[in-house]
């Protein structure tokens, strides 16, 4: 088998998991509102939504999933394109938007989809790029249907260049049980993802969140960015986490050169100061 099948192949396997993952949370419960919009407007804090206009602007959602950020950047555009390959998810978007004339959902890749060249005021990725193989090619394919001086918004999972020694040890014991659990039947993965959310993700942002609310300083604190949000999302994250064969980290630099290597313009390049780190917009040529 070629590398190129390989990669193929791979890639179907991740789009297959993650539509069991969306199916399983669609996050149509109300409990999980409050947190969603504080972690979406987190990962916006590098644009300002308001500059687009509602009546013309158009943006596309590479990898929507569940539409759970879709559903939040709807409103600031003419038309909203939900590109999701699998088809658990499919399922789920066309439950959730089968009301919402502006929402256009495409069952395709980032890679081959029907969304027209260059007609993007907004590309969004929110931690998808690095599931796939060739997330360089995945940022040129994107580049391409983005408008010169359309914006490209993105969250790539980061190298940790910014943590001390002792987080990234940690990180990578897990990387390891990552492997394992990743190759496992769906079924025991969410099972397993259940149980580390409970045992390990819970009490740990818990935790952080009683030092935060004292004055500590918990920025290097493991988990400390779930200390706000409900257990259904803890639950998704660790299964997300544990549970995809495939995933990749890029530091600022790396970022940065595929961004160039793709067209786009490298003085707007602006990294989110806050996390989910790497979160980053540019604009296109």
């Amino acid at each position: 088998m070629s590398q190129h099948e390989k990669d193929q192949n791979l890639d179907q396997q991740v789009i297959d998991s993650f539509g069991h993952e969306w199916a399983a949370f669609d996050y149509a419960e109300s409990e999980t509102n409050e947190a969603l919009d504080a972690q979406f407007m987190a990962y916006c804090t590098p644009i300002d939504l308001s500059q687009f206009n509602t009546k013309s602007s158009v943006a596309a959602d590479f990898g929507a999933g569940s539409g759970r950020w879709a559903s939040r950047l709807l409103p600031y555009f003419s038309l909203l394109y939900a590109l999701e390959p699998s088809d658990g998810a499919n399922k789920v978007l066309k439950n959730k938007f089968s009301k919402e004339p502006n929402m256009k959902i495409l069952q395709e890749t980032v890679g081959v989809n029907s969304i027209p060249t260059e007609s993007l005021d907004l590309a969004m990725s929110l931690g998808v790029l690095h599931h796939i193989p060739d997330t360089a090619l995945a940022i040129k394919d994107v580049a391409g249907k983005i408008k010169s001086g359309g914006i490209f918004l993105c969250y790539l999972y980061y190298k940790l260049e910014n943590k001390p020694l002792y987080y990234r040890g940690l990180f990578w014991t897990s990387n390891s049980l990552r492997w394992v659990i990743s190759r496992l039947p769906y079924t025991l993965r969410r099972f397993i993802a259940r149980t580390i959310a409970s045992l390990i993700y819970f009490p740990l942002a818990r935790t952080a969140k009683l030092l935060e609310k004292r004055g500590k300083n918990v920025l290097n604190f493991p988990l400390h960015h779930y200390a706000n949000m409900p257990f259904v999302m803890l639950q998704n994250d660790a299964l997300d986490r544990f549970g995809t064969r495939l995933e990749q980290r890029f530091s600022k630099k790396e970022i940065t050169e595929m961004l160039g290597n793709a067209g786009f313009d490298l003085s707007t390049l602006k990294f989110s100061d806050v996390e989910p780190f790497w979160t980053f917009s540019i604009k296109k040529l």
